[in-house]
């Protein structure tokens, strides 16, 4: 494996930690070290500008304790298609992000009050983005010991913390791993058939343009959340629960 850049540390684990644990102690690790961090998997497909776009929120809201995340993914929203500046969104994304050590701090492994999302109610209806995407479920699997996921542990820390994520126009990565034998993969080869359709890449030269201030539009976020909704994840959701009803133990 050969890297253009001149400076790169490879940190080698005896045995595999998994994905929550390496992720959740290298942001730690590299917060305390830098103050800032960007993560990258391995399976994304990244526009050349990506970088741009993270390093250029970095530096603008360092010191805005509202923003908390800047994402380099977007789902398919076609309303913000034809704009070249991002949007403020109460949400966070695990595909290609970027971080300070101000907003990581608040980072809480062990989601100090989840058992307010157990059941429905306003509070679940708040953290499901309006009742379109099956957060509350995914936390509660997390908390039961059925998902191994730092993702939902950190969407609602900054949940929590009332924190805005910067998201560009159109996606500036794609996820190239997720196959039929994935490992979060619960519904292998019917994954192709029941996820929606994907997001509309950025085609531009340069990084989309940050907002001129920071603010959660209401329109955007509506937008927003249809496209969580295009995702079908809502709809899959309660299909597996209906399932898990009479006995696939599979979808429990």
């Amino acid at each position: 494996m050969g890297f253009a850049a001149r400076n790169v540390t490879i940190v080698r684990q005896d045995a595999n930690r998994g994905l929550a644990t390496s992720i959740i102690t290298e942001v730690t690790a590299l917060c305390a070290r830098y103050g800032r961090v960007i993560v990258m998997e391995d399976d994304l497909i990244v526009h050349p500008a990506t970088l741009t776009w993270l390093n250029m929120g970095l530096d603008a809201y360092a010191d805005d304790p509202r923003v908390m995340q800047i994402s380099a993914y977007q789902y398919l929203v076609p309303e913000f298609e034809s704009r070249i500046e991002g949007t403020f969104q109460r949400f966070t994304t695990t595909w290609g992000w970027a971080t300070w050590k101000r907003a990581w701090d608040q980072f809480d492994a062990s989601a100090t009050g989840w058992e307010a999302v157990a059941e429905p109610g306003p509070a679940q209806t708040a953290l499901d983005a309006g009742g379109v995407y099956p957060f509350s479920s995914m936390l509660l699997k997390q908390m039961n010991g059925q998902l191994d996921s730092w993702g939902i542990r950190w969407f609602w820390s900054v949940h929590n913390a009332g924190g805005l994520a910067i998201m560009p126009p159109r996606t500036l990565v794609r996820n190239d791993g997720i196959a039929t034998a994935a490992t979060h993969n619960s519904i292998g080869p019917l994954k192709a058939w029941v996820q929606g359709r994907p997001p509309k890449p950025w085609e531009k030269e340069g990084a989309p343009i940050l907002p001129d201030e920071v603010a959660l539009v209401p329109t955007d976020e509506a937008a927003f959340r249809r496209g969580l909704l295009r995702t079908h994840a809502m709809r899959n959701h309660r299909v597996k629960k209906v399932l898990a009803g009479v006995g696939w133990k599979r979808f429990a």
